[in-house]
């Protein structure tokens, strides 16, 4: 009786034991190196298989999500947190019946953050009954969006399906949806690398499976169904489109009274299409209705209108208008006839017309980030229906010619730094003649204005950290190596320090500048 006790106390003890262990010491996960294989191991599994002639490994997972691939180069990608230095739980699997996949190089044995900046690719290999392939993976700190179509996004609308994985979490990271998409833009469409307007769509549950739309929210940004894919492709250091929108964000866009952001957001990803690596890409958020709030024809309130200036003189209606009336365009029309008209005139209607301030608030922007593009072009005109008339605002739009990058058209890749530049002024008309004529006081709004914007958004402080934090994204993510080994036609500057100190030299001339905006106006004005 005595032994049973002492017996039964000891199991009892080990249990307490087993379980204070696995209170304290949980059982581990799976990991990458779980599939890693030794040399040795290695060559054992090679000496008795051939290499396959056909393709083994057409899909592949980490934690059950399928990753994106480079047919041509046979490598995987896998967006990982760049900003800890611990790697992602989890291992790989083939998703196939009869494949097994190994690592031949070990991630855990090298440190993240540097195997992430320098891209670093690590072998894989696939193996069948008696065949063997070899294909490799590459760690990124950007999230990845690959799209599958039955042909290549052209300029009509083609259909698929696009999969997003994020890069800092693993749990939730995956998104995936039915798509349309076709390539966008003016001028960047004669570049290489193009950029793509994308729908999301998805199928009726009940009735006939139509399409509707499929509305989410990427990355922090606004829920909807439609997404722009920016190339970042004449612009060198991949930062100053945005730089410029987040200083737009964080200033004009909040001086609008309005439910709706009269800017825009973007965000880093690298994109792939149809088995292809396609480099680093801008995510952006769309200028249309839906971001400002304007009133859609047949809406209960008068209708708003949306105008965008894409050439000197050359204007459209944005929106999905079946068909465009005359009257649809008489907002614009008088306000290019205010615009031109004679000094008196000018004075006394504009402010009728459009919101001096935002108005102000465009042209201060364009001196600081040098604008050049934005003075007859990438202009939106919103005009919203406020008290019993229209009252016009304005939003800049598409920034890579900024921060002394100029348009060059002998070159392959359109654009070169100016160094002239930098002491010149933007001349934007609009402004130009609100601050000539004095009109509600521009001089001084101005003045006080700058100085007030000096201590947020136009700070050494803030332009540093925000040019620090781009220039982070895309280079120690690996992408703008990638890119550049790509799109090798497109140029590609990580002299990010020159960049900061040419900001900096702006700043503080426009310091002395804008203590008379009077004066500033007898400056050169740049012309292409």
């Amino acid at each position: 009786m005595g032994e049973k006790r002492v017996a039964l106390a000891l199991n009892v003890l080990l249990l307490i034991c087993a379980g204070i262990y696995f209170v304290f010491s949980p059982i581990k996960g799976p990991t990458m190196e779980d599939c890693y294989l030794d040399p040795k191991a290695r060559q054992k599994v090679l000496d008795s298989r051939t290499e396959a002639n056909e393709e083994l490994l057409t899909k592949f997972y980490f934690n059950g999500e399928e990753l994106p691939c480079d047919r041509e180069s046979k490598t995987f990608y896998l967006p990982v947190n760049m900003e800890v230095e611990q790697w992602e739980e989890g291992s790989f699997s083939s998703g196939q019946r009869g494949i097994s996949v190994y690592l031949l190089d070990n991630p855990l044995e090298d440190v993240k953050k540097t195997s992430v900046k320098e891209g670093k690719s690590y072998r894989l290999l696939a193996v069948k009954d008696q065949v063997y392939q070899e294909y490799a993976i590459v760690f990124t700190g950007l999230p990845v969006l690959s799209i599958e179509t039955d042909q290549e996004i052209r300029y009509e609308e083609v259909y698929g399906s696009m999969r997003f994985l994020l890069a800092d979490r693993k749990t939730d990271w995956s998104f995936e949806s039915l798509m349309s998409g076709h390539i966008r833009g003016g001028s960047s469409r004669l570049n290489p690398k193009k950029a793509y307007k994308m729908t999301l769509y998805k199928k009726n549950q009940v009735g006939s499976g139509d399409l509707r739309e499929n509305q989410v929210s990427l990355l922090g940004m606004r829920k909807d169904d439609e997404w722009i894919l920016y190339a970042i492709y004449s612009e060198d250091t991949k930062v100053r489109d945005k730089l410029s929108l987040d200083i737009w964000n964080d200033s004009g866009a909040l001086a609008i009274e309005s439910q709706g952001h009269y800017g825009y957001h973007m965000e880093y990803i690298e994109l792939f299409q149809n088995g292809k690596y396609y480099g680093l890409y801008g995510l952006m958020e769309p200028v249309d209705y839906k971001q400002l709030d304007l009133t859609k024809r047949g809406e209960s309130r008068p209708m708003d209108y949306l105008y965008k200036q894409k050439d000197p003189d050359v204007f459209e209606l944005k929106g999905n208008h079946t068909v465009q009336e005359e009257n649809d365009f008489q907002v614009l029309n008088t306000y290019l006839e205010y615009l031109d008209a004679e000094d008196e005139v000018f004075a006394e209607k504009i402010p009728e017309l459009i919101d001096v301030d935002n108005a102000l608030d465009v042209w201060i922007y364009l001196q600081a980030v040098l604008g050049m593009d934005n003075i007859e072009r990438n202009i939106f005109y919103p005009a919203r229906y406020e008290e019993g008339q229209y009252r016009m605002y304005f939003v800049p739009w598409d920034m890579d010619y900024s921060w002394g990058n100029v348009h060059d058209f002998d070159a392959l890749n359109r654009s070169r730094f100016s160094e002239e530049i930098w002491e010149m002024r933007i001349a934007w008309k609009l402004g130009d003649r609100l601050v000539n004529l004095d009109v509600n006081g521009a001089r001084e709004k101005v003045k006080n204005r700058w100085q007030d914007l000096r201590k947020t958004v136009y700070s050494d402080a803030y332009l540093e950290e925000h040019i620090e934090q781009a220039a982070h994204k895309v280079m120690d993510s690996g992408a703008f190596a990638r890119d550049e080994a790509l799109w090798y036609d497109s140029q590609h500057n990580s002299d990010y320090e020159s960049l900061k100190k040419l900001a900096l030299k702006r700043m503080a001339f426009l310091d002395e500048q804008f203590k008379d905006p009077a004066a500033y106006l007898d400056l050169e004005g740049y012309v292409e």
